[in-house]
């Protein structure tokens, strides 16, 4: 049977333990979902929320009811989402600093794509800190008769993210729950939370994703080819929101331009590399160049792994005969060493360091490591 658990990629421990809890009627007044980024911490809060709301109470929600319908767009009136907004850090500057009209349209805009997509991460422009007049607004709403029968529902996304006055603001609601409302905190900076915040919630550990569970997402939810959502479901070390960046990336492009960078400083001569890269060479295409260094650091990592005789492991499953060929001319050579010239150059890059610059020196390097004529 069809379940809105479902939408979770994964994460078969949490949902037991979530609707164990449900089961049971031990659902706790505070939760904190931790882990890594991308991982589903957020869809699972919007879950539970869902769950909690709707009018069947049953361990999953029944998407008919009311309350289930008003869930499909996050503008359920017992539901309350609080995530960073832009301001300032002090009470009194906060108060009197109401959120401009283009913020607001903003916020609305980002709810909407978060109500289709729950592994959308909010995130509001020039926003550093859940503010203390959010934390303020959640707990008058928690003390007022609900807009609705049936439980209120807060869930504070990048719970990290507050700064001392708010999480103290929350501790106090924390410490004194009432009953039929929840707070959902999620993290992917458990350690960031104040220690007395995390002694009120009960820790739900989300776990890494695998690449298989990675790649069927993408091959049902995103209509990727097996190929490719093989790929990107390895690339994207355990993030789904990492591999839906990567299919917006146009990550097949990037490929070919790496192998293409790569032959032209292998087999040319200095004046053709730069005919053929001027678009590096000359600082233009800075977040391109990034794109094609990442792609050329798994072709190198392809390569060891070739050389290894391990051809099940590679990456590029669709470039095999490119890496055997390229391993039987360079496999004698200290590819390792080609991977951390990559590696250095990207970390040079993300420094800002002057993009000619760093691509001609990794040219350099590589035609020396490489011993290319």
């Amino acid at each position: 049977m069809h379940s809105n658990w479902d939408k979770i990629i994964g994460q078969q421990r949490v949902k037991n333990t979530l609707q164990t809890a449900i089961r049971n009627q031990r659902v706790s007044h505070a939760y904190l979902f931790w882990g890594s980024v991308g991982i589903g911490k957020d869809a699972m809060a919007i879950e539970f929320a869902r769950i909690l709301l709707c009018h069947k109470q049953g361990e999953s929600s029944c998407g008919e009811c009311s309350s289930c319908k008003k869930m499909e767009t996050l503008q359920h009136p017992n539901l309350k989402l609080i995530f960073p907004l832009p301001g300032g850090d002090s009470e009194k500057k906060e108060d009197a600093d109401p959120l401009e009209t283009d913020v607001v349209e903003e916020i609305r805009k980002q709810i909407g794509e978060k109500a289709l997509n729950p592994y959308f991460h909010i995130d509001i422009p020039k926003a550093k800190f859940i503010r203390i007049k959010s934390i303020r607004e959640l707990k008058k709403e928690s003390s007022m008769s609900s807009a609705e029968p049936g439980r209120k529902i807060f869930i504070i996304f990048d719970a990290d993210s507050m700064n001392d006055a708010s999480a103290n603001s929350l501790l106090k609601v924390l410490e004194e729950p009432l009953d039929g409302t929840h707070f959902l905190l999620v993290s992917s900076h458990k350690e960031a939370v104040k220690q007395t915040i995390l002694s009120r919630c009960q820790l739900i550990q989300c776990s890494m994703l695998s690449d298989e569970e990675i790649q069927s997402a993408l091959e049902e939810r995103n209509s990727v080819e097996s190929t490719q959502a093989h790929f990107i479901s390895r690339l994207a070390n355990g993030n789904y929101s990492r591999a839906l960046e990567l299919l917006s990336d146009d990550i097949n492009k990037y490929r070919s331009d790496a192998v293409r960078f790569l032959r032209s400083i292998l087999g040319a001569s200095a004046i053709k590399i730069f005919d053929e890269q001027e678009e590096y060479l000359t600082g233009n295409k800075r977040d391109n160049a990034e794109q094609i260094l990442t792609m050329l650091l798994v072709w190198f990592r392809d390569t060891v792994v070739m050389r290894e005789e391990s051809p099940n492991n590679i990456l590029n499953i669709d470039q095999e005969k490119e890496l055997r060929s390229f391993v039987g001319r360079f496999g004698a050579m200290n590819l390792e060493l080609c991977m951390n010239s990559i590696e250095r150059a990207l970390e040079l890059l993300r420094r800002n360091v002057y993009l000619p610059l760093v691509m001609l020196s990794l040219t350099v390097n590589l035609r020396r490591i490489l011993n290319a004529k």
